[in-house]
């Protein structure tokens, strides 16, 4: 075997081990979030099952049909309103009974003489929201209790309905589905919740895209839990998303101005020994522990009247961060000296030099200082925690925090809520990727 063979095969074993490690380094990596993506989409009693499982369960549709043939000849009113009494008590009875078997939607039929007058669908999850934070909060699921003063009616307006006792367009077919449950749900309704109508069927069918719809009542979990702040309940999570951009989109803007023009003079307006003793003292904060500051900037923007409202949360940032300095300052001493004494000759201020040469030529710069500005504050969380006690004030991960110290807050709805902040920053550094290594080549690289 000659030495070009050898040094082929050598090559390839190289290359298939590289490979491997990547692809398993890659595996443990996502492995966390597809868990976390995973147990979202489940039944919250199920996220605990030992030993737990890697995908969720398909999701179920459950058709209920209740026939009021029986009651005779009634008014449309006393005939709605027994539907909307059996709706409830259907609903969450059966949303009750069923914590494990993945039925993420129920639909009810209300028929008379072999017409659909009564129609209610609901998720899952809607339930849930109603049952831990809304007309049922801390409530018993018993008919009684469901049906106790006009919480039925309430329960159905947030539900949703249709009902014309001529006939509706929604026609059940039990035929074609399975009737698994039928046998139960014949003593759930008949004996133990005594709806008003007659139980005549139901039937089970799965539809695995209301795994996803979930997501859309998690996003609706702060305006129930916090239903007494008109903000929160107007915009819910968005309100929370506004708070992150505006502190992100602040701190990017003050620390690309502030950084830049501190580096620019000590670059190019100092002379080298005084912009070392400058640079160092910047450099020299970063090395001071938050912790050890925490305390006495906290009172010192109390006694400023700056708590509890958006300038504890922006001013902060105007200050310039010393690595941030140090890039732009590496950038600048880079740049050919030439541009700016022809710009001296030509009468060009030192704002003129920053503005037309410094920042144009910045750019791989500043794109790399917004997307770590943007990272570390998105997912910042203690001084916003400290700083601020309206809800409406809140970031994303202080409000994620404070859902998740409300014993009522189901641990699906936890993890939906996270999915949806770590998402951005996993997209974004994808997107970007590409830019950050040009950025990182442009910041070490002589000009």
């Amino acid at each position: 075997m000659n030495n070009k063979t050898r040094k082929l095969k050598s090559e390839r074993l190289l290359r298939f081990t590289a490979y491997t490690i990547t692809i398993i380094f890659i595996v443990f990596l996502l492995y966390p979030l597809m868990y976390t993506i995973s147990n979202a989409a489940k039944d919250n009693e199920k996220i605990y099952d030992m030993p737990p499982s890697i995908l969720p369960d398909p999701a179920k549709s459950m058709s209920i049909v209740i026939d009021y043939s029986g009651l005779g000849a009634i008014s449309d009113q006393e005939l709605l309103d027994a539907a909307l009494r059996d709706n409830a008590i259907t609903m969450f009875s059966t949303n009750y009974e069923f914590p494990r078997e993945s039925i993420f939607e129920i639909k009810f039929y209300g028929m008379k003489d072999n017409k659909t007058i009564f129609y209610s669908r609901a998720h899952k999850m809607k339930l849930e929201l109603i049952r831990d934070f809304g007309v049922y909060k801390g409530a018993v699921v018993k008919s009684d209790v469901l049906l106790y003063g006009d919480r039925y009616i309430r329960a159905n307006d947030s539900i949703g309905y249709t009902f014309n006792s001529k006939g509706l367009d929604q026609q059940p077919k039990l035929d074609k589905l399975d009737d698994t449950y039928s046998s139960f749900m014949t003593g759930l309704l008949s004996d133990k919740y005594k709806t008003i109508g007659t139980f005549i069927g139901n039937g089970v069918t799965e539809r695995n895209v209301l795994l996803l719809e979930s997501f859309k009542y998690y996003y609706q979990l702060p305006s129930y839990v916090y239903s007494q702040n008109p903000t929160i309940v107007k915009y819910s999570f968005l309100a929370f998303v506004f708070n992150s951009l505006l502190v992100i989109g602040w701190a990017v803007i003050t620390q690309v101005l502030l950084c830049s023009i501190s580096a620019f003079v000590i670059s190019r307006l100092l002379s080298p020994k005084a912009g070392r003793i400058v640079l160092l003292y910047f450099l020299g904060a970063m090395m001071i522990p938050f912790a050890s500051i925490m305390l006495p900037q906290l009172i010192m923007y109390k006694d400023m009247g700056f708590y509890n409202n958006y300038a504890a949360l922006l001013l902060p940032f105007m200050y310039p961060y010393g690595f941030f300095i140090y890039l732009f300052k590496g950038f600048f001493d880079r740049i050919p000296g030439d541009y700016f004494e022809a710009a001296r000759m030509d009468g060009a201020t030192n704002l003129y030099l920053y503005m037309k040469i410094c920042m144009p030529l910045s750019k791989p710069i500043i794109s790399l200082i917004a997307l770590q500005t943007f990272i570390g504050n998105w997912n910042d969380f203690f001084w916003a925690w400290m700083v601020t006690e309206n809800q409406k004030l809140w970031t994303l991960n202080v409000a994620l925090y404070n859902l998740s110290m409300n014993d009522n807050t189901k641990q699906n709805f936890i993890l939906g809520l996270s999915l949806i902040t770590i998402l951005p920053v996993v997209l974004l550094t994808f997107i970007s990727s590409k830019q950050l290594k040009q950025s990182v080549m442009s910041s070490g690289v002589k000009g």
